[in-house]
């Protein structure tokens, strides 16, 4: 190759070096010069996660702004599936628990099977939330055709979670627990699983602390509900974690996996008012890992503050009075002859406010805390008295004499009795040959209570008299002005749960004779109410014939208290046309019951507040001492409470009636105290 040749090549070559560099510069000027703060803002922005910025939950209050339900800040210890170290996960559970155990804080385990040999189901029943969600996880994920025994249950999860042998009993049982709890609320990058909440500052920090040897254990602030009161259990209810299984119907409403719902009481009832809105947390970090930026870019909107109609220091005494009052009738009980009372268990006590049909305290005996409800479940769940069971909505009692009312009211506008007419109470009733019951006070004393009106009947619970009205009414009419009063239906309270009962009729009773309407007509039979429906009915009677809906919600506002978001009217569902000599005639008997010589004047003898009131007891099975029911009315004569106070196995209506002194006591601000009598005696 000639020399001339090879400069040619090295001039070309150089010329097309210059102009890449030359591009190369012009392009680099373009970048920084004029696209620089673009590409230094993408370079800069790598990654971008958005986080969730959890609402707070409404506080409940009762009628006057006392805190009942609150939050407070915690923190919630969860597991992070990316960082997860699956090979060692049965130690990292099993050392996380024990810092959780040592902080006395509980962790998750809905696993049904008692932590105890010998090894049992814990579930009330395969149709349970826990029942149900271990049937589907053995069938679908066991791929088992049937339950096998907890034994075998134990054995199985054992085997699927790589149990070490090793072990002892309580540590594979919590293993199984905590791993069978992440399979059902279906851990996965998309569900980090919440093993506690209310974990506490010293707690939090002994887990971070052993971050670097605990992959996948984080720890988040969170809000957890504060109790700011043992009362009213049964009412408020309580809050928990969502389920896979509750998840599938609630994720079109915006819920998401781990989120808390209301489980029960009103925490459940409220929940669209209660929850809030979750926010958005934007996170923008660089290439390196590095936050360079933090916003918020969706706000949480908090829930709304609830008004429960309650009145706090009414409820605390409802409450006390009923547990005293029904341990007290035991005791007593236990030293008379006849035993009565010696096996009085539970109750139930209703305060409604007559004029709006607002519930100022609903108490059940036994009751339970909300504080430590997850701690005693195990043996609250097997307790005999059942004190989870809210008597005042669920259970079911027959209503003595505190029907009366309903068949003097019937017979009243009816026109089979006017406020004058006087029946001869004879002792035994003849009018068939073949059914001939016998008035109370001749069964036990041999005597009559001669010549008297419905209000005097109503006064001395005269069965004799109410058995001729019953059956001169006829069952249809007393099941009309029964069902007229709300008795036999669901009261439309705004908790779940509630029971309907019934009322005795050839409707509700298979083999009936026309002899049951006497029973019918003196509250006994087939006959099932409510405490509720009771305390109800008595509010609709001496208002006038107004029944409007119990109900627990008094009003919503924000969660700043600026502004209100609900404030609902009473709801009236049925008004009964009385004539105002019947409601004066009947409540003319009810202030009989209370003064002089009446079922329950005893208790209320001297009492300040002109009261009315009626005493019933309840037949139950042979052995068993009968139910004690009183209802009542205040003041006299221009009501605006009704009470009814259940007492299971207390012998008589007039034992559970002090109950309802503390609870007149409270309300109209009383300083006296009534010592509770031994009334084995009351015949009602």
């Amino acid at each position: 190759m000639s020399r001339n040749q090879v400069l040619w090549r090295i001039w070309v070559l150089c010329l097309v070096m210059l102009t890449i560099t030359g591009l190369l510069g012009l392009r680099l000027v373009y970048l920084q010069m004029v696209r620089g703060d673009q590409y230094k803002t993408v370079a800069a922005r790598q990654t971008s996660v958005r986080y969730t910025v959890k609402a707070s939950r409404g506080q409940l209050l009762d009628r006057s702004g006392t805190p009942l339900v609150s939050n407070e800040l915690s923190y919630a210890v969860r597991f992070d599936y990316y960082d997860w170290d699956k090979e060692r996960q049965n130690e990292i559970i099993t050392r996380v628990c024990a810092i959780l155990d040592a902080g006395g804080v509980s962790h998750y385990d809905s696993l049904p099977i008692t932590d105890g040999y010998p090894l049992t189901y814990t579930y009330s029943s395969l149709d349970s939330g826990d029942g149900r969600a271990l049937a589907r996880f053995v069938e679908k994920t066991l791929k088992l055709e049937e339950l096998p025994s907890a034994g075998k249950l134990f054995e199985l999860l054992c085997e699927r979670y790589d149990v070490d042998e090793s072990m002892d009993f309580m540590q594979k049982r919590l293993l199984i627990g905590v791993r069978y709890e992440m399979e059902r609320r279906e851990f996965s990058a998309y569900a980090p699983f919440v093993l506690a909440t209310g974990a506490d500052i010293d707690t939090v920090g002994h887990i971070t602390q052993l971050h670097l040897s605990l992959p996948g254990v984080s720890v988040e602030a969170d809000s957890t509900r504060r109790y700011d009161t043992d009362a009213a259990a049964h009412i408020l209810g309580r809050v928990d974690i969502i389920y896979a299984e509750e998840y599938q119907e609630l994720k079109d409403q915006g819920y998401g996996l781990n989120d808390i719902l209301g489980k029960d009481g009103m925490e459940k009832a409220l929940e669209p008012l209660l929850r809030g809105w979750d926010g958005k947390e934007t996170l923008v970090a660089d290439i390196r890992g590095n936050v360079i930026e933090r916003y918020i870019s969706e706000e949480p909107r908090p829930g709304a503050n609830c008004y429960l109609t309650l009145d706090l220091g009414l409820q605390q005494v409802a409450e006390r009075a009923l547990a005293e009052t029904i341990e007290t009738i035991r005791a007593n009980g236990a030293r008379l002859s006849t035993r009565q009372g010696a096996d009085a268990e539970g109750g139930a006590a209703v305060v409604i406010d007559v004029r709006s049909g607002e519930i100022l305290a609903m108490a059940s005996y036994p009751t339970y805390s909300l504080r430590t409800f997850r701690q005693d479940y195990a043996v609250m769940k097997d307790d005999p008295l059942a004190p989870m069971y809210n008597r005042a909505i669920m259970g079911l009692y027959a209503p003595g004499s505190t029907f009366k009312m309903v068949t003097a009211a019937a017979a009243l506008e009816e026109g089979i009795i006017t406020p004058n007419t006087k029946i001869t109470d004879l002792g035994i009733y003849t009018f068939w040959e073949d059914y001939q019951p016998r008035c109370w006070i001749y069964r036990d004393r041999g005597q009559t209570h001669g010549r008297i009106n419905v209000s005097e009947a109503i006064k001395y619970s005269c069965n004799y008299f109410f058995y001729e009205v019953g059956r001169l009414l006829g069952i249809d009419k007393l099941v009309e002005y029964a069902n007229a009063f709300g008795l036999g239906q669901v009261t439309g309270v705004e908790l779940a749960g509630e029971k309907a009962g019934q009322v005795a009729s050839d409707k509700t009773i298979d083999d009936w004779q026309g002899g049951l309407v006497l029973q019918a007509a003196i509250g006994q039979s087939a006959h099932q109410f409510t405490p509720l429906q009771l305390a109800n009915y008595v509010a609709t009677l001496v208002n006038g014939g107004t029944r409007y809906r119990p109900h627990l919600l008094k009003k919503a506002v924000d969660y700043s208290f600026t502004e209100t978001v609900l404030e609902p009217e009473p709801e009236v569902l049925q008004t009964i046309d009385l004539k105002q000599s019947t409601v004066d005639a009947i409540k003319e008997g009810m202030r009989g019951v209370v003064t002089e010589d009446g079922t329950a004047s005893a208790v209320f003898r001297g009492y300040p507040i002109p009261v009315g009131g009626k005493t019933g007891s309840a037949q139950t099975r042979k052995g068993r001492s009968a139910h004690g029911v009183f209802v009542s009315f205040a003041p006299y004569d221009d009501p605006e409470i009704a009470v009814c106070v259940v007492g299971e196995y207390a012998g008589s209506g007039g034992s559970v009636a002090p109950v309802v002194v503390q609870i007149y006591n409270h309300y109209f601000g009383l300083d006296q105290t009534e010592e509770l009598p031994d009334n084995g005696s009351v015949a009602e």
